[in-house]
């Protein structure tokens, strides 16, 4: 039982796995919700609009962590802080500048306020 698990873990840890997290920095300049509850967002990492989530809570992010991460950006905006995204990247090909623009982006998995 124990060569088992010594051969499972040796395998594990030489496997090659695609999954990645990726993290985009920068400052928010626009942001808006739609008539669709789309909160979209212009960020330097990106240099082009995505969205972050929907306010109605149908695209992942419930609505209550939807309504608290705009919170975030409009503060992010009216101070002149950076903000943190993580975004998992089950391929291992993404970058901040080629996530997908608009309701074609991913959910960031957390949005951060950086002092």
């Amino acid at each position: 039982m124990r060569l088992l698990f010594i051969c499972l873990v040796f395998i594990l840890s030489v496997s090659d796995v695609s999954a990645a997290n990726i993290w985009c920095r920068g400052t928010v300049t626009n942001a808006y919700i739609d008539a669709g509850n789309n909160l979209i967002v212009l960020g330097t990492w990106r240099n082009g609009y995505t969205r972050l989530c929907k306010t109605d809570g149908s695209a992942g992010i419930n609505s209550v962590t939807c309504s608290l991460w705009f919170s975030i950006v409009t503060t992010s905006m009216v101070h002149e802080k950076e903000v943190l995204l993580m975004y998992s990247d089950n391929n291992g090909t993404m970058t901040c500048g080629s996530i997908p623009t608009y309701s074609s982006a991913p959910n960031p998995a957390y949005v951060m306020l950086v002092k």
